[in-house]
């Protein structure tokens, strides 16, 4: 009768999903994350500074 009792309790922890939220979280937050840093390194090549650098520099240009 004790392993049954042990077993049942055993069971409603495994079944049991209040945590699922957190963890749901923290997947989110770990992909964001992950595209915080590829973004930082796509922004950061030297081609995307180039280009960033060009059209601010044509935006401030006046031609008389």
């Amino acid at each position: 009768m004790c392993s049954v009792d042990v077993l049942s309790g055993w069971r409603s922890e495994v079944l049991d999903d209040s945590g699922t939220s957190t963890v749901e979280y923290a997947i989110v937050l770990l992909a964001a994350a992950g595209l915080a840093m590829v973004l930082f390194a796509v922004m950061s090549s030297d081609w995307i500074l180039a280009e960033v650098q060009g059209m601010v520099r044509r935006a401030f240009t006046v031609n008389l």
